[in-house]
C-alpha cells in the first residue's frame, strides 16, 4: 500500500509550500493571504524507493465560533476531516514567527481523538531571533518534530527521515506489507483531460460525479475553485485523469485569480482533451466564446459540455439547441453533450466522446492522403485570384507537427491565398481527415515539393 500524509495548520503556516516542495510541482497555489487553499489536493513524492500520497488541506479556523464560519469554510473543513480520515499519519505544521496560538491547541486536541501518529513541524525558523521560541513548542508533548523553513529549504532532508523513520514504526505495528502495485500493467493508456469554463459553471459538481467521490467542493459563490486539482478514474483499462480548474473570469482583479489564471494556461498545454463547460440557463455568452477562440488559437481538441440542462423547459430545448448551434457554427460539427451535474443526467455518452475525440489527437496522416485531400477541396472550389491576379498553385501538402495538428502546404504565390480560403482548406481537412473536435493550423511555403529530388534517386 501506498502510505497517506495529511497536512495539517492554521492558515498561511506553509502547507501549501512543502506539497510544492515535496511532489515537485507547482500545483497547490500559494500566497501570503490567508485562507488560499480550499479543496483536498493529492499529490506524490519517493523517500528510499517508498512512494508516499500528500494531501494539502485547508487551513483551519473558527472551531468554535461554528456561527461566524461559512458556506466555503465549512466545506474546506469537511474536506480536511475526510484527508485525515483516510490518512496513515499526519503532518502537523506550525509557525514560528507567530508562536502558539489557542487555534494550534484546539487542532492539536482534534488531531489526537484520531489516535494517529503525528509529525510537528515549526516552520519559519529563519525568522528566528532568540532560541528560546523554540521551547515553547515542547508543550505540545509531541516526540517526533523538526525545525524547518520551507522558503530556505532548511530541515527539509531532516523532516524526510522523519517521515521513513514514522513509516517504519507504523508498519511494524500494525504488521503493513509494502504491496507493489500491478494497475499500471494493465493500463493501455492514459488520457489527461481538462475542464475549463466560467465561474460557477458547474465544473466542480461534474468531477465529483465522474470521480464518484465529494472531492471539490461546490458552492453558487464564483470562484469556489482555486487550485488546479486532479482526479484519477479508470474504466476498462484506461486512466482518465481529470482536472479541475478554476473559472476563467473577464478580469482578473486579485493577485490570487491572476494566478490561478496563469496556472490555469500552463494546464492546458499539458491535458490531451479540454471540455469546454457552458452554463444552459445563461446560454452562450461572449467570454464563452472568447474562451473557445482561444482553444482554437492554441489549437486544443476539445468539445462542450452544457451543464444545467435541467434548468431549461421541455419546451425550450430545441430553441436553445438551435440559437447555440447558430453561436456556434464557426466550429463545425463539434461534439456537445447535454448534462445535468445536478440530477446525474446526460453523462452516459461522456467517456466515449472522450475517447473519439482523443483518437482524433492520435492519428498519423500520409503525405500523398493529405496532397489528395487538398487537391479535392480545390476541385470543389477553385482558389480565387484575388486583386493581384497572380495565379496560386498548391503542390504537396505534409504532416509538420502534433499537438497542435500542423500541416505544411508547398506551392507558388501561397502568400497571396486570402484568409477566408484558408478557411475553407481548414475546415475541409477537419472534415475528410473526421477530425472535427481538433484544430488545424497551416502553414503555406513556397517552393518546390521537398521530396521531389529524393523520389528521383529512388527510381
Amino acid at each position: 500500500m501506498i502510505p497517506v500524509i495529511s497536512l495539517i495548520g492554521r492558515s498561511n503556516v506553509g502547507k501549501s509550500s512543502l506539497f510544492n516542495l515535496l511532489t515537485q510541482s507547482r500545483q497547490s497555489l500559494v500566497d501570503k493571504s490567508e485562507k488560499t487553499t480550499r479543496d483536498r489536493n493529492y499529490g506524490y513524492f519517493t523517500i528510499k524507493n517508498t512512494n508516499f500520497c500528500i494531501i494539502d488541506t485547508a487551513g483551519i479556523e473558527n472551531f468554535k465560533n461554528k456561527k461566524n464560519i461559512d458556506l466555503i469554510q465549512k466545506e474546506s473543513y469537511q474536506q480536511t476531516k475526510k484527508s485525515i480520515k483516510e490518512s496513515n499519519f499526519i503532518i502537523f505544521i506550525v509557525d514560528i514567527y507567530t508562536g502558539i496560538t489557542k487555534l494550534d491547541y484546539l487542532i492539536l486536541k482534534k488531531l489526537r481523538k484520531k489516535n494517529k501518529k503525528i509529525l510537528l513541524l515549526i516552520n519559519k525558523i529563519d525568522f528566528l531571533k532568540r532560541k528560546d521560541n523554540i521551547i515553547d513548542f515542547y508543550e505540545f508533548g509531541i516526540k517526533d518534530f523538526c525545525l524547518i523553513s520551507i522558503l530556505h529549504r532548511i530541515g527539509i532532508n531532516k523532516t524526510l527521515k522523519k517521515i521513513i523513520y514514522i513509516w517504519n514504526k507504523i508498519k511494524k505495528k500494525e504488521k503493513i506489507k509494502d504491496v507493489k502495485l500491478n494497475e499500471k500493467k494493465n493500463i493501455i493508456c492514459k488520457i489527461n483531460i481538462c475542464l475549463i469554463g466560467k465561474p460557477n459553471v458547474g465544473k466542480s459538481s461534474i468531477i465529483n460525479f465522474v470521480s464518484k467521490k465529494n472531492r471539490m467542493i461546490t458552492s453558487n459563490i464564483p470562484g469556489t475553485t482555486r487550485d488546479i486539482i486532479k482526479i484519477t478514474v479508470k474504466k476498462k483499462n484506461i486512466e482518465y485523469i481529470f482536472t479541475d480548474t478554476a473559472g476563467i473570469k473577464k478580469k482578473n482583479n486579485t493577485k490570487l485569480e491572476k494566478v490561478s489564471y496563469i496556472k490555469l494556461i500552463q494546464e492546458i498545454k499539458k491535458n490531451n482533451i479540454i471540455i469546454m463547460i457552458i452554463d444552459a440557463s445563461t446560454g452562450i455568452c461572449s467570454q464563452d466564446l472568447s474562451i473557445i477562440g482561444n482553444l482554437i488559437k492554441k489549437g486544443c481538441s476539445f468539445f462542450i459540455l452544457v451543464n444545467k440542462w435541467d434548468l431549461i423547459k421541455k419546451n425550450n430545448k430545441k430553441k436553445i439547441q438551435s440559437i447555440m448551434n447558430f453561436r456556434l457554427k464557426f466550429i463545425k460539427n463539434i461534439k456537445i453533450l447535454y448534462v445535468s451535474a445536478l440530477y446525474k443526467e446526460g453523462f452516459k455518452n461522456l467517456f466515449s466522446y472522450i475517447l473519439i475525440v482523443y483518437k482524433e489527437t492520435i492519428q498519423e496522416f500520409n503525405p500523398s492522403y493529405l496532397t489528395n485531400i487538398i487537391k479535392k477541396a480545390i476541385l470543389q472550389h477553385p482558389i480565387p485570384l484575388g486583386a493581384t491576379g497572380k495565379v496560386i498553385r498548391l503542390k504537396y501538402a505534409h504532416l509538420g507537427g502534433k499537438k497542435p495538428i500542423f500541416i505544411i502546404i508547398h506551392g507558388n504565390n501561397t502568400n497571396y491565398i486570402p484568409q477566408t480560403y484558408k478557411k475553407y482548406l481548414m475546415h475541409f481537412l477537419q472534415k475528410e481527415l473526421q477530425i472535427p473536435n481538433t484544430p488545424i493550423r497551416l502553414f503555406f511555403k513556397n517552393g518546390d515539393n521537398p521530396y521531389y529530388n529524393n523520389k528521383k534517386k529512388i527510381n
